[in-house]
């Protein structure tokens, strides 16, 4: 075997890689395989000429022109068009994987399948960007979570963020909000809800998201998310931070919410929050309720309870606007929860309410968009299905006008009571 070629000197290893000497120098940083003779520094460099070429032949760096026809240009000179070509290449390969999502990591969330508890996030030509493999989700998982998963650009910086409804088995451990970043790093994950006290009764924090949506608010991008308590009320409506899932600010609501619209009410360009379901704290069916909110809430301010008022605010207040809608006595002979099952608005000025009944139909609200009642009927089987029960001793009275009557008053007041409260039956003449 011939002896290996030793380049003894700066100068001899440039002269070998085409380049200046202060290039050879600068290559040593990036892999190039020098040797020393000695220590300190006076050691002498050195290096094996089979180990450049090799170290030249695997590296993106030996891309040199060496060996032009004509007038030698001047190595200086040849290094600045290598700095220059180099980093238009690097500039060139990182366009193409990143447009051309060569690569997962490069690739836009756009889609996303959930199978058991593992997600796949794809992009927009259904090619696989990234998956997490979640601990099993709640039984309820399907019904309680409306928006599961989310995939959107969620503070406005260009890149697209996953946000992951997460509701564990079993649920009394509390459900949790997560947002993974474009590449799927897990940038946050934020708990719903928080043990609270209301009256003389304190809830734990296990709370189920339902709803998460993206906002704009004047010039800042918010989270706007639904939390509903796993067996109690109340329900947690909160706007977050997207950058760090931080509460802005919330509300609490004395029952479920099953349904939200964005709608601006009073037409002054910025949209209201309505929030539809019951309101049933403690025992009882209570009532289907329909809560209107500003954005942000601070907006409609917190008045303070009027004395003596025999409805006073459950949990706080805080709404614009709060309406409660009458429980038919066929819901409560059968035990049917007055939620509302279907909330809708006409751009045109309507809000329609849905409050179900026994065996199927419902009374629906056509509201206004400035909150007054503007009509009501009921579903064909309401009055047959009344006669019935009253022919079969479920209830202890015929269908009167007057029972027809008040089932279309609906309440409006100032903040969300007791739906349970003695004194709001009373307000209905049934």
């Amino acid at each position: 075997m011939p002896p290996r070629k030793v380049l003894r000197s700066w100068k001899e290893i440039a002269a070998y890689l085409g380049v200046s000497v202060r290039s050879a120098q600068r290559w040593e940083t990036c892999g190039l395989p020098i040797h020393r003779q000695g220590t300190g520094t006076k050691a002498r460099p050195f290096a094996y000429a089979d180990e450049v070429k090799r170290w030249q032949a695997t590296t993106a760096i030996h891309v040199i022109e060496v060996g032009t026809s004509g007038p030698a240009e001047p190595v200086e000179s040849r290094r600045k068009w290598w700095l220059a070509g180099g980093s238009l290449a690097v500039l060139v390969v990182a366009a193409i994987v990143w447009l051309g999502g060569l690569l997962p990591m490069f690739r836009v969330p756009h889609g996303w399948t959930l199978e058991g508890s593992r997600l796949k996030v794809v992009d927009a030509r259904d090619r696989f960007c990234w998956d997490r493999q979640f601990p099993p989700l709640n039984r309820f998982y399907d019904d309680w979570a409306q928006d599961k998963v989310v995939v959107a650009d969620i503070d406005g910086d260009g890149r697209t963020e996953v946000l992951v409804n997460y509701l564990p088995e079993p649920a009394a451990t509390g459900g949790s909000l997560m947002c993974f970043e474009q590449n799927g790093k897990l940038r946050w994950q934020v708990r719903y809800g928080g043990s609270k006290t209301f009256g003389d009764r304190t809830f734990d924090a296990s709370y189920c998201g339902r709803f998460v949506r993206p906002v704009r608010l004047g010039g800042r991008l918010l989270l706007l998310t639904v939390a509903n308590h796993h067996l109690w009320y109340p329900s947690q409506v909160a706007l977050l931070d997207p950058r760090n899932g931080r509460v802005v600010e919330q509300y609490w609501h004395p029952g479920a919410i099953r349904h939200y619209v964005l709608q601006d009410l009073d037409w002054d360009g910025r949209e209201e929050l309505l929030l539809a379901g019951v309101n049933n704290p403690g025992s009882g069916l209570g009532h289907g309720a329909l809560a209107v909110l500003k954005l942000p809430f601070s907006r409609a301010g917190h008045p303070a309870p009027t004395a003596g008022d025999p409805l006073p605010p459950l949990c706080g207040g805080g709404e614009w606007a709060y309406l409660i809608f009458p429980t038919p006595d066929v819901d409560a002979i059968m035990g049917i929860l007055p939620a509302v099952t279907q909330l809708t608005v006409d751009p045109g000025g309507q809000i329609r309410v849905h409050v179900p009944l026994p065996e199927g139909g419902g009374t629906i609200y056509s509201i206004g968009f400035d909150l007054r009642l503007q009509e009501f009927r009921f579903s064909d089987n309401f009055i047959p299905m009344h006669e019935r029960y009253y022919r079969q001793r479920l209830l202890d009275h015929a269908l009167s006008p007057a029972e027809t009557a008040s089932l279309g008053k609906v309440i409006s007041l100032p903040a969300a009571p007791d739906g349970n409260s003695p004194e709001l039956t009373r307000r209905w003449k049934f």
